[in-house]
This record gives C-alpha cells, sequence and structure tokens, in this order.
C-alpha cells in the first residue's frame, strides 16, 4: 500500500511540475515500464489497446473518466472503469480499471486518490492466469 501511494504521489508531482513527459520519454526506454496520459475515452481506447500487457503501466487520466464507471473495448476484451469510496477513509476514492477474465495475459489497474483530485494516477501490473 505504501509503494502505491509514493507511486501516486510521485506521478501527481510530476504531472503538476510538467516533467511527466520528460519522464515518460525515459521510462519508453525501458521496456518493462510505460506511462500512458490520456484526456478522452477515445485517445485512452487508442493508447490502452495497443498498450502492452507484459509490462508495467502507469495511467495518468481525469478523475471524471471513472465517475460513471465506463468500459473501454478492445480486441482483447472490455475493460472497465469504476471508482470506489474508501470505508475507513471516506475522503478517498480507489480507482480500477478492472480487466477482462478470458485472456492468457491482461492488465491489471488500481490507484487512490483524494475526492477532492481532478487527475489520478493509476499503477496497472501484468496479470497472468493461475494454472
Amino acid at each position: 500500500m505504501t509503494r502505491l501511494i509514493v507511486s501516486l504521489g510521485i506521478s501527481a508531482a510530476m504531472l503538476i511540475s510538467g516533467t511527466a513527459f520528460s519522464f515518460a520519454s525515459k521510462v519508453d526506454d525501458n521496456p518493462r515500464a510505460s506511462i500512458i496520459q490520456a484526456g478522452d475515452f477515445a485517445e485512452l481506447t487508442r493508447k490502452w489497446c495497443s498498450a502492452n500487457p507484459d509490462v508495467e503501466h502507469i495511467l495518468v487520466l481525469p478523475a471524471a473518466m471513472f465517475v460513471d464507471s465506463e468500459q473501454l473495448t478492445c480486441d482483447s476484451g472490455p475493460y472497465k472503469l469504476y471508482r470506489l469510496i474508501e470505508h475507513d477513509d471516506p475522503d478517498d476514492f480507489e480507482y480500477f480499471l478492472d480487466p477482462p477474465f478470458g485472456n492468457k495475459t491482461r492488465l491489471g489497474c488500481d490507484g487512490k486518490a483524494g475526492r477532492a483530485m481532478k487527475t489520478v494516477a493509476l499503477n496497472c501490473r501484468p496479470l497472468h492466469p493461475v494454472p
């Protein structure tokens, strides 16, 4: 949980300071990590559906994209975007991008941010089926 909070804080600070783009180019050189930033569903769908499901990703998105439990539809299946209110801390939301379960390789994403945050970052990790 501490790693999640630290990475969300770093992502938010980078976004605010304008260094996210320079950091993203450094991460792009690493085949094990990627940053995806999108401002709407069309852009997110285009970038997300072509993302490599075998590497870690950080998604930087408007919090409003999670309000109505939207769904992204890729060739690999549907991904559900939604948020939940933290039971222990009602000032925070947990954000999720849940993958389709029929795929052999898929990405699962989650993050946590204050209710007033306009931009959120989610950590995404490759999920492989349990044999």
